[in-house]
């Protein structure tokens, strides 16, 4: 008597069915190439044809006769962006609509120092916030400032406080940076002193 292990064993099926299975796996086979060559087609059909719209475009109807004109550039020209500042316009009176002042050269003379304004025109003031894992911090930044820089802290520390009622302003000067920051949202009372001071 001879034992077989079960793990040489395979299993048996039908005739039936093992064409059944071969006939499945032909018709995927056959469905997978008709699905390729298809996409073929198209690609080559897309690739080779001619677009309607060229076969439909009458030639004739194309301008072939212009005249170049270099008078009309002027409409041009009030559209495209200034590559410079444009110089400032005289107003009958001021503050502008918008509510800026030009500079005071009298009332800058009197003083120890001078802020320059920017190339806008425009009081290098600005407010920024600086937030840390502590919490939120407001300060005003001054810059382009020339001359005595801390003579202009001593009257921007007086000033605010003497509109604020606080008792003390914490600041910052910067002498090599030529700035000045102090603590807190005082953008506007700061702007306003210094355009008081002709800058």
């Amino acid at each position: 008597m001879v034992l077989i292990p079960l793990c040489a064993t395979k299993p048996v099926i039908s005739a039936a069915k093992y064409e059944r299975s071969l006939l499945i796996r032909n018709h995927h086979k056959a469905a997978n190439n008709k699905i390729s060559l298809c996409r073929l087609l198209s690609i080559r059909q897309h690739s080779t044809s001619p677009s309607t719209s060229q076969d439909e475009l009458n030639h004739n109807d194309l301008i072939k006769d212009y005249e170049i004109s270099h008078e009309e550039f002027k409409y041009v020209e009030q559209v495209l962006a200034s590559p410079t500042v444009p110089e400032l316009k005289e107003h009958t009176q001021y503050p502008t609509p918008s509510g800026w002042f030009p500079p005071n050269e009298s009332l800058q003379a009197q003083q120890k120092y001078l802020i320059r304004r920017t190339k806008n025109h425009m009081l290098p003031v600005y407010s920024q916030t600086h937030t840390t894992w502590y919490g939120t911090t407001h300060y005003v930044s001054i810059k382009k400032i020339e001359g005595d820089i801390w003579a202009l802290e001593a009257d921007l520390r007086e000033h605010v406080l003497k509109i604020t009622g606080q008792k003390f302003v914490n600041t910052q000067v910067h002498e090599v940076g030529r700035f000045i920051r102090v603590r807190g949202q005082h953008r506007d009372l700061i702007a306003n002193f210094l355009l008081e001071k002709g800058m």
